[in-house]
């Protein structure tokens, strides 16, 4: 997967999404998630087994996998199949990059934030559980119950730093990860 897939996921998305008839961008937020996590899942292994970004950046290791199959080895947990990439990067990253191309994620305050605020309305869009929208009300709404908006109408409410839909905010902080992560950078 290339960062055109995840903005063309973005681009496709929105306008579905934004149809009169459609209107449900928690849907949409949540269809670009997906890009988004595949992106960086396979950037992760990508980087991690020596290979370059397609823009040439090329990260230093700090551990030297041999392919994709042994570094997936170190990945998996128990006799699990899947393996979570996002929480694998978080933990793991800094152990095997000397400059740590998902400090981006990690480090940058704002993408932080966006980050825990993206994953917590990920899981509450598809588990509604109360534990998810606890989540959601402490992550997005700083504790305060009685803000807490369902998703859909919460993205498109006005982000205070930008006075764009918390939509556009989201979908343009995700595109500045994808470009971010793939190009040398110093946080």
């Amino acid at each position: 997967m290339k960062s055109n897939d995840v903005m063309a996921a973005i681009e496709e998305w929105t306008a579905w999404a934004s149809k009169p008839e459609t209107n449900c961008y928690d849907v949409a937020l949540l269809k670009i998630w997906i890009s988004f996590e595949h992106f960086l899942g396979e950037l992760f292994v990508n980087y991690a087994i020596g290979n370059a970004s397609e823009t040439g950046y090329h990260p230093k290791l700090k551990i030297q996998f041999q392919d994709e199959e042994h570094f997936n080895v170190f990945m998996r947990e128990k006799n699990t199949m899947y393996i979570e990439y996002l929480e694998k990067i978080e933990k793991l990253s800094r152990h095997i990059f000397y400059d740590n191309p998902f400090d981006v994620l990690l480090l940058d305050a704002d993408n932080k934030r966006v980050f825990a605020q993206l994953k917590a309305l990920r899981n509450y869009i598809v588990h509604e559980s109360g534990s998810a929208k606890r989540k959601v009300i402490d992550i997005c709404f700083s504790g305060d119950e009685r803000r807490f908006m369902e998703p859909n109408k919460f993205l498109l409410s006005k982000e205070p730093s930008t006075r764009t839909s918390y939509y556009t905010y989201y979908t343009t902080m995700i595109s500045n990860i994808v470009q971010a992560v793939i190009v040398q950078t110093s946080i």
